[in-house]
């Protein structure tokens, strides 16, 4: 009876070891994240984004509608976390309102 015992008071800390453990180990994987997504910035979902917008804006009457239907799009796909397609929309909507893309800022989405 007395070694049933022993492994009854060894069962607290047991769960206690498992316990930290997990926990270390989701910090570890939270700290190890990329920085946009820790932050919830992207290029793509941020200045990209801007960019779009004002371009689907300054568009024609014929090209507006359609520029912003990408652009409403993009920022959808930006809140289900797809950064990858929300840019992909946000370029359409830069390629109908007529406007190229910022050189410097489009190198560092395409990473």
């Amino acid at each position: 009876m007395a070694y049933q015992l022993s492994s009854f008071r060894r069962f607290p800390s047991a769960l206690a070891i498992v316990a930290a453990s997990a926990l270390a180990f989701g910090g570890l994987v939270a700290s190890t994240s990329p920085a946009y997504a820790q932050n919830g910035s992207d290029y793509r979902c941020a200045g990209l984004a801007d960019q779009a917008s004002t371009a689907a804006e300054g568009a024609s009457a014929g090209q507006k509608s359609s520029a912003k239907r990408f652009v409403a799009t993009g920022k959808k796909l930006c809140e289900a976390g797809n950064e990858r397609a929300a840019a992909k929309q946000f370029r359409a909507a830069l390629k109908i309102a007529g406007v190229a893309e910022t050189e410097g800022e489009s190198q560092v989405a395409a990473r």
